[in-house]
């Protein structure tokens, strides 16, 4: 075996050595340059540098220059005339503000007047009170006042429709069409209204002179030449006058009367007194 071969052998079986490389686990980083503060000491025998520092020279540098703002005159003026006008009313304030002396002799006076309040009622009060009473009585008595007028108002007009309600009542029973006269002779007035055998009979009477008549209504199919031949010469025979009113026949015998209309005979039966022609005519104009 030659010597080269022998230290080839020796370099292959050669033993591997450890890392000589640093371990970050056991050796720290090395600090960075920026991190590290170094203090360099001027030298005193140098005095031809400015003797401000760094940080100065940034701050100022930072900050702007602010430069020095004059007033203006008018501004100067406005400025001292409110100065004055805020003082004058913080002096007039102070003036116008009670002192404790007076606040206590104003609360004096309220307890005193409010004593003598409740003690004895003035003459005033006894007036006011004396003029609710009489205000209060005054207002009952006119509701009494007003009630009593539409009480009275109330049976007017119920007297005043009642022969409207009665006929109407009547003339469901008989089953005809009945009417009231519009027109009643003065003095008269209704006093009774009966319903019976196909007609209706309204009474009237007179209070002071004691007459009364008697107004029928019956529906009827007659004309008026029926009701002459059927009713009138055998009632009137030959005692009675024809009138003529707004296409109406009229048999007047006396105070008696006998006409149709609308299907309906018309009877004035006189019973006591006596009607004249031109009453009997507004009656039956009336009806």
């Amino acid at each position: 075996m030659q010597r080269s071969d022998i230290q080839t052998a020796k370099t292959a079986h050669r033993r591997v050595r450890a890392s000589t490389t640093l371990n970050r686990k056991y050796v720290k980083q090395p600090a960075k340059s920026a991190d590290v503060s170094v203090s360099i000491k001027r030298s005193p025998k140098i005095s031809h540098f400015n003797t401000t520092t760094t940080a100065q020279v940034a701050s100022s540098a930072a900050q702007p220059v602010r430069e020095q703002v004059v007033a203006h005159p008018l501004q100067v003026a406005a400025n001292d005339r409110l100065r004055i006008r805020r003082a004058a009313s913080t002096n007039s304030l102070q003036a116008q503000r009670p002192t404790a002396k007076e606040l206590k002799d104003q609360a004096i006076r309220k307890a005193l007047a409010a004593a003598e309040k409740t003690e004895q009622p003035t003459e005033v009060q006894s007036k006011k009170t004396k003029k609710k009473m009489h205000f209060g009585f005054g207002r009952v008595m006119l509701a009494l006042g007003c009630t009593a007028v539409a009480v009275f108002a109330i049976v007017y007009f119920v007297n005043l429709n009642m022969p409207d309600v009665s006929l109407k009542v009547a003339a469901m029973q008989v089953g005809i069409n009945a009417s009231y006269p519009s027109y009643v002779p003065r003095d008269y007035s209704v006093s009774s209204i009966n319903s019976g055998n196909g007609e209706i009979t309204m009474s009237f009477s007179n209070s002071k002179t004691g007459g009364a008549f008697d107004l029928i209504e019956k529906k009827s199919y007659w004309d008026s030449n029926a009701l002459l031949s059927n009713y009138v010469k055998e009632k009137y025979e030959e005692n009675y006058t024809v009138v003529r009113e707004q296409g109406i026949t009229i048999y007047i015998s006396n105070s008696d009367a006998a006409w149709v209309n609308g299907g309906i005979v018309y009877k004035i039966i006189n019973k006591s007194g006596s009607l004249t022609n031109k009453q009997i005519k507004s009656i039956v104009v009336s009806l």
